[in-house]
């Protein structure tokens, strides 16, 4: 979200003595380009099952159907938050994304998720009753999560459409995604020391820190938009340090380690916001490709990031010490 604070600096004095920041993945610089500028402040993005670019500015969704084309808007949403996309190529969209309805929004619950068609615009509400639909996830079974960066809730959304809220809590939760297996949800926090904390999806109460940084100097990161690939590593944006991360899974998947994937970004209040991967599509090659990562900025940038999805196979994968 477009408002960064102070991220518990008495903290800073606590931290141990032993702490490093977080490293750079190894491997060789990754090639960027500007695919667009100038678009406003730009919350999140899916690339959706034809392969198009789908962003969010204000209160607008726009298209981006190839690098170099003209964005298209194509819908208009109140404040709107994550965005998910359905086995049968519908979006999810999370309405009421605002920093109000965030502070009063795990007592109020004002949010809401939207269905969306990419291709003509139409939405219609699909469940009401969330605290701010930040962060939006979905599940192998159709569940859909959604976070609360002003508070603590994440709501679980059935696929009946009814809302379960506060079915977890995770202070300052923002960017969420759920693992392969459908056993995770894992919830980036923006206003604490950044850390990525893992639900138990069968137990909400076991809550685990998964990654973080305990050195001072990425204690303003301010972790927001995150996405996985299919092998399990997650990317997030670092909004306030005006990065991109990549968490590595541990042999065992109980932890994972940080690393820095891209560095040198605007930092708040025009750092990135969301980071998501490419698609690749059946009939023909994709625009947005499953290789690639793709970041939206608060400055208004749609940046790419090529060739930043290693194969399973790497041997480039992250391997820095963990701080968890």
């Amino acid at each position: 979200m477009r408002r960064l604070v102070a991220l518990g600096l008495l903290a800073v004095g606590m931290l141990p003595a032993s702490a490093q920041a977080v490293p750079a993945c190894p491997g060789p610089p990754l090639q960027t380009r500007v695919l667009a500028s100038g678009q406003g402040t730009l919350e999140s993005a899916i690339v959706d099952a034809k392969g198009r670019l789908i962003y969010t500015n204000g209160s607008t969704i726009f298209r981006l159907d190839a690098p170099g084309a003209q964005p298209k808007a194509i819908a208009s949403v109140s404040s709107p938050g994550g965005i998910v996309m359905r086995p049968d190529g519908t979006l999810i969209v999370g309405q009421g994304d605002s920093f109000q309805n965030g502070l009063q929004g795990d007592y109020t619950h004002p949010a809401s998720l939207l269905t969306l068609d990419p291709d003509t615009g139409a939405t219609k509400v699909y469940a009401t009753g969330l605290a701010m639909a930040n962060g939006v996830a979905l599940g192998p079974d159709g569940t859909i999560y959604g976070t609360n960066d002003s508070g603590q809730d994440v709501d679980r959304v059935l696929r009946s459409g009814q809302t379960q809220a506060g079915w977890a809590k995770v202070l300052s939760g923002n960017g969420a995604v759920v693992d392969a297996t459908g056993r995770y949800l894992y919830v980036a926090q923006t206003f604490q020391p950044p850390a990525i904390r893992r639900i138990d999806l069968g137990d909400p109460s076991k809550i685990t820190t998964y990654a973080n940084s305990l050195d001072p100097t990425d204690l303003i990161a301010g972790l927001d938009g995150m996405t996985r690939d299919s092998a399990g590593r997650l990317y997030v944006a670092a909004n306030g340090g005006g990065q991109v991360w990549r968490v590595d899974p541990s042999a065992g998947g109980a932890t994972g380690t940080p690393c820095l994937l891209l560095g040198g970004l605007a930092r708040f209040p025009d750092g990135p916001s969301m980071v998501v991967q490419g698609r690749d599509i059946e009939d023909g090659d994709s625009p947005f490709p499953a290789t690639n990562l793709y970041v939206v900025t608060f400055g208004g940038d749609v940046i790419e990031l090529r060739d930043a999805v290693p194969s399973a196979s790497d041997a480039n994968m992250c391997s820095c010490a963990g701080r968890t």
